[in-house]
């Protein structure tokens, strides 16, 4: 299933509303209400949507109750199932690809005044190194039209980063947003071993919605959901740059770092439907 099928209960604002600040303060006046924005002043023509991110509402978009939550992970880890790859001609995110590579025209927000500038927080990052797979989330910060910098927590992808680096080498990612929630739900676990987050992604699916789970190619040769609202593809450098300050989930003002920085070769999203909000979702909370 693809990410927009579990909006139906978002509202929808179609007053301008700016990606600077503006979706923040809209979503702390409404209390943090699941909310689609179709008239983003920056953004023309795209779309973009908040708080979906909860349990709660997790939970109600795959159909399983808050008490069941932590046993289906866990049979999900104990019974995992290998997705099916499709054509990049049978995969709803090549429908649209960006002719000339500019991030800034995503509509990835900012939403905390003290944050350093836009960021993309729910979105996950796809890596692939010497036979190794690993999915989890790192918020990036867009620094230019080509460029994000990642914050990387010491964790597996940070390992596969140093790694690569001692050889001189780069890391082969795809940063995904909006996919079915059971691959975000699959890419927030952590695991002590070098568990592919895919493969539990896809026994969710197959569990809670009696299909495979579909991947697709990207040109770099790392595999991301098929039918996500957004694919970038790219690699983690030798650079690093300024990252933060950000706000982050506790509320504090997290500290100035020099991070790792993402050269972005490629992006590529789903049409928009008449019918259907375009799921832009590229924060986690507001």
């Amino acid at each position: 299933m693809a990410f927009r099928d579990h909006l139906g209960a978002a509202q929808i604002e179609s007053a301008p509303v700016s990606i600077i600040h503006g979706m923040w303060e809209h979503s702390r006046a409404s209390k943090h209400a699941l909310t689609v924005f179709d008239n983003l002043i920056e953004s023309p023509g795209q779309r973009a949507a908040v708080n979906i991110l909860t349990r709660d509402r997790l939970c109600e978009a795959i159909g399983i109750s808050p008490e069941a939550y932590i046993d289906t992970l866990g049979w999900a880890m104990q019974n995992p199932s290998e997705p099916v790859i499709v054509d990049a001609s049978e995969a709803e995110c090549f429908e649209n690809i960006q002719e000339s590579v500019d991030i800034t025209a995503l509509p990835i927000p900012h939403h905390w005044p003290q944050d350093r500038g836009r960021y993309s927080s729910a979105s996950v990052i796809i890596a692939e190194d010497n036979g190794i797979r690993n999915m989890s989330f790192h918020r990036q910060f867009v620094r230019d039209s080509n460029h994000l910098v990642v914050r990387l927590v010491p964790r597996h992808l940070r390992t596969m980063t140093m790694k690569a680096r001692a050889s001189g080498g780069e890391v082969n990612i795809v940063v995904v947003n909006a996919p079915d929630p059971v691959v975000l739900l699959a890419a927030a676990m952590s695991f002590d071993d070098n568990i592919d987050e895919l493969t539990i992604a896809a026994a969710l699916h197959e569990k809670l919605y009696g299909k495979p789970l579909r991947l697709t190619r990207m040109p770099n040769g790392v595999l991301a959901p098929a039918d996500a609202e957004y694919v970038l593809w790219g690699r983690i450098t030798g650079e690093n740059d300024d990252e933060g300050p950000y706000v982050d989930i506790t509320g504090t003002v997290d500290d100035v770092r020099q991070e790792p920085v993402i050269e972005i070769d490629g992006v590529v999203h789903q049409r928009q439907s008449s019918h259907l909000p375009r799921p832009d979702s590229w924060r986690s909370r507001a």
